[in-house]
């Protein structure tokens, strides 16, 4: 068969698909251009918002009329949460739980069962690879539908991991993004080791690499895991993606998170004390439905006192099921002010965090090259604009310009990366 992969949401979802789409092949069939050509159409859905339950019907919509001979299987989170919804768009696809993902190719080619957390050997047009260590979520906020959809907390093997990532950059990949669901709570099944003892692992391994991870929760950042990151050679990317959602004990509180705006400080700046010139990134909700404009200016200016490098805006959206689903929803214009205010300051963010690294070295990745310049990726998770190097290369560069969010280095600096 001719295989197509749609994917909507997050690194979890790409690196499924991917580790799917090895799956078919080691099975024979071959991967489609587009879902027009396909035999077999996969979809593999996000929920986190309406927008993204949206999208995804009028892709399936749009495939059934466009391509009536495929199969379609619809997996990932709306498919667990809301099959009807998928049955109703396209009553002739086939859906699959997120707890049965893994077994879609054996279930639709009738080939025995192959399951290993989802694993990878390559990721295909990418300079970057991503490995899945956990799955799950037991977190109980008001507005969200992960530990519905994702609600079996299980971690791979450290052994399975480091062989993974071993192979990974054998093959040549520079950089190796850890995902989870909540990354933070990772544990061996078969030793009990941690995420500290995992990336410690990770670092002894042979080759010219550097790590990087996904997002973690605030409450999973702590000292010991930190010094575990910071030992010298530089391995990991001194970039955080740690989840706000509020800067209003008030609004956190009614959102079920499980720490207040200090405690969030706190994990900043125990963050800077290991890394002075990390990233720190964090997700954001405009609009909350117990949110006042009093705690919506408080959030602000708690984000802005912070100092973050960035912000990824959420406008709320209510998802059946969760408790915030149940509250008066805010006037849409105030939804959409909040939202345009917090990318504003995102902008702001960004561009002060690009103008601290004027002069500064850095380690980029390379990713790609247009008319005699690569835009690379720094350990910072900025990006920087230098003189044309084949993609996947690691090298070091000075900051000499600052551009909005991004800035641009001149020119790669000799000696290996990290050294300095």
């Amino acid at each position: 068969m001719k295989v197509y992969f749609k994917t909507v949401g997050c690194r979890v979802n790409q690196v499924e698909s991917e580790s799917l789409r090895a799956k078919f092949a080691a099975l024979g069939h071959t991967a489609a251009v587009s879902p027009d050509e396909a035999d077999l159409v996969v979809v593999n859905t996000c929920s986190v918002t309406a927008k993204a339950d949206r999208d995804c019907v009028v892709f399936l919509k749009k495939t059934a009329v466009s391509n009536p001979r495929a199969s379609i299987a619809v997996t990932g989170c709306l498919a667990t949460l809301e099959p009807g919804k998928i049955l109703s768009a396209v009553p002739r696809a086939s859906v699959f739980t997120n707890a049965d993902k893994e077994k879609i190719p054996s279930l639709v080619c009738g080939a025995p069962s192959k399951t290993d957390f989802f694993a990878v050997e390559g990721f295909k047009g990418r300079s970057r690879a991503f490995v899945k260590v956990q799955e799950g979520c037991d977190l109980k906020c008001a507005y969200c539908l992960v530990n519905m959809a994702r609600n079996k907390v299980s971690s791979k093997s450290l052994k399975a991991a480091v062989a993974e990532m071993r192979k990974l950059v054998s093959a040549g990949f520079a950089e190796i993004v850890l995902c989870g669901t909540r990354l933070g709570i990772y544990r061996c099944p078969e030793t009990g080791a941690d995420l500290a003892a995992l990336v410690s692992e990770l670092f002894a391994l042979p080759g010219s690499f550097r790590v990087r991870f996904s997002s973690i929760e605030p409450g999973e950042i702590d000292a010991p895991l930190l010094r575990a990151l910071a030992v010298p050679g530089g391995r990991f990317c001194d970039y955080f993606h740690v989840p706000l959602q509020s800067g209003s004990d008030a609004v956190l509180r009614a959102m079920g998170r499980n720490y207040s705006a200090a405690v969030y400080r706190g994990k900043v700046d125990m963050i800077r004390s290991f890394f002075p010139g990390a990233g720190i990134y964090a997700d954001i909700i405009a609009g909350y439905p117990s949110e006042t404009e009093g705690e919506f200016r408080k959030s602000a200016d708690f984000v802005r006192s912070c100092g973050l490098s960035g912000l990824h805006v959420f406008s709320f959206s209510a998802r059946p099921g969760t408790r915030a689903a149940a509250l008066p929803p805010l006037p849409p214009a105030a939804v959409k002010r909040r939202s345009e205010a917090l990318r504003a300051l995102d902008l702001e963010l960004r561009s002060a965090f690009a103008a601290s690294m004027l002069g500064r070295e850095l380690e980029v990745l390379s990713l790609s090259s247009k008319a005699g310049r690569s835009r690379a990726l720094a350990s910072n998770f900025l990006e920087v604009d230098i003189p044309a190097a084949p993609a996947g290369r690691l090298l070091r560069c000075r900051v000499t310009a600052a551009r909005g969010g991004s800035c641009a280095g001149e020119p790669p600096l000799p000696g290996p990366a990290g050294a300095f």
